[in-house]
């Protein structure tokens, strides 16, 4: 009986797991009401247009966008930028938002992002106010958030896979079975730590902006934060971390 009560108590850990992931990978996919508070990473530009005009003394009239043009058409800014495994979505205050078409393992570049919604008339310096941050911060590096985003949202998706191979094959009451099972969830959870702890990474770096004063004493109005999808995969490696035991365990005390 052994053997049958760590399988229950694995199989239930994984279908756990399974099921936070799903949450964590629908972010995103659209701009409806059910996916668009979920995400990996926030940037949060609502107070932009304060340190638009403490940076350079102009006016920010005309900055944001109010129609939900398509996203990089340079007909301005959005509240709220959100990031998902497949997408890009960016919101207004009132909830309404447009997302980019889906892409595998979505790249996350904020500031190339951004600036291709900014106005040409505020585009220079937008991207001066950044650069010129000293030190520069990684918010600014398209090359660097492109690359750990997109490893990370790679690796997320194929630890996923893996800790749902787990569940399915922690089902078939067969030693073997139960040995792939076992390392189909600690392979799986390997991958999802890793992939979490790019975009931890990323956004623990990238949220410096967050700091940022203006010549005028201001905030810059750029704050990153750690979205629902991130915790949510971090939950999901620990949950799979511990149903790789029971499925040992089973391995070695199941006698079929």
């Amino acid at each position: 009986m052994r053997g049958e009560h760590c399988i229950a108590g694995a199989t239930i850990l994984s279908a756990v797991a399974i099921i936070l992931l799903i949450f964590a990978h629908i972010g995103q996919v659209g701009s409806g009401a059910l996916v668009n508070g979920i995400h990996f990473m926030e940037v949060n530009v609502a107070a932009y247009g304060n340190g638009y005009q403490g940076a350079n003394n102009k006016s920010a009239s005309g900055l944001y966008d109010s129609k939900n043009d398509a996203l990089g058409s340079g007909k301005g800014l959005r509240q709220y930028y959100r990031y998902g495994i497949y997408n890009a979505c960016a919101y207004q205050k009132d909830g309404s938002g447009i997302c980019n078409s889906s892409t595998f393992a979505y790249p996350a570049e904020p500031l190339s992002q951004i600036l291709a919604d900014t106005p040409d008339k505020f585009t220079t310096e937008t991207r001066n106010v950044i650069k010129n941050i000293d030190p520069e911060p990684t918010f600014g590096q398209d090359g660097y958030n492109h690359a750990m985003t997109r490893g990370g949202s790679a690796l997320i998706f194929i630890g996923s896979v893996l800790a749902a191979l787990a569940l399915i094959f922690g089902i078939i009451k067969l030693r073997i079975s139960f040995l792939a099972a076992a390392i189909c969830s600690g392979v799986g959870a390997f991958l999802l730590m890793i992939g979490a702890a790019l975009w931890t990474a990323v956004i623990a770096k990238d949220n410096f902006v967050n700091t940022v004063k203006v010549r005028s004493g201001a905030s810059l109005g750029i704050n990153v934060y750690a979205g629902p999808s991130l915790y949510l995969t971090w939950v999901a490696f620990a949950l799979v971390t511990l149903s790789c035991a029971p499925y040992v365990i089973a391995c070695c005390t199941y006698r079929k």
